[in-house]
């Protein structure tokens, strides 16, 4: 397994792009400091997955991911990718669709928390399930578990609690 922490490759766009459903045209060129991106390939120089963040704001990053082989994914690659994000970045959001099971146990295995329901979220057709991670979330360097995590809830927006 061969990774990369250079810039994006058309190859490793249309990846990503496939593998969320999400057309990133508008946003290319990739290119930092907007974009922290890293591609793993396997032997034969195919590519086996993508993490890409986009600087949303001098303080927010939005962490995108597809893997197919989940070999690439390896712990110490995951602390070097969240180790440099949390240098500058105060959170990460991530949306996910709400039916994909496997990337929400995946974003919360590595800390992030759910924290809402986006509608139309998702490519302005597709609702999201909202993500965010702050640096004491993060597993990968240590943040909390389980038991100690608070997790927020969803205030009451009934039409009853809005109108009295």
């Amino acid at each position: 397994m061969n990774v990369s922490f250079a810039p994006f490759h058309d190859d490793a766009i249309d990846y990503l792009e496939s593998g969320i459903g999400i057309d990133f045209s508008a946003g290319r060129p990739f290119r930092a400091p907007r974009w922290f991106c890293v591609t793993a390939r396997d032997d034969e120089g195919e590519i086996a997955g993508v993490i890409a963040c986009e600087a949303l704001s001098w303080f927010e990053f939005s962490f995108h991911s597809v893997v197919t082989d989940p070999r690439c994914v390896t712990r110490r690659l995951l602390r070097s990718v969240f180790t440099a994000l949390f240098h500058n970045a105060v959170r990460l959001t991530a949306m996910i669709e709400p039916g994909n099971r496997r990337a929400i146990k995946n974003a919360t295995a590595m800390g992030f928390v759910v924290e809402g329901l986006c509608r139309r979220g998702i490519d302005g057709r597709r609702d999201g399930l909202t993500f965010g991670m702050l640096k004491s979330d993060c597993k990968m360097l240590g943040g909390r578990t389980g038991k100690d995590r608070i997790t927020p809830r969803a205030p009451d927006v009934t039409r009853r609690s809005l109108h009295g």
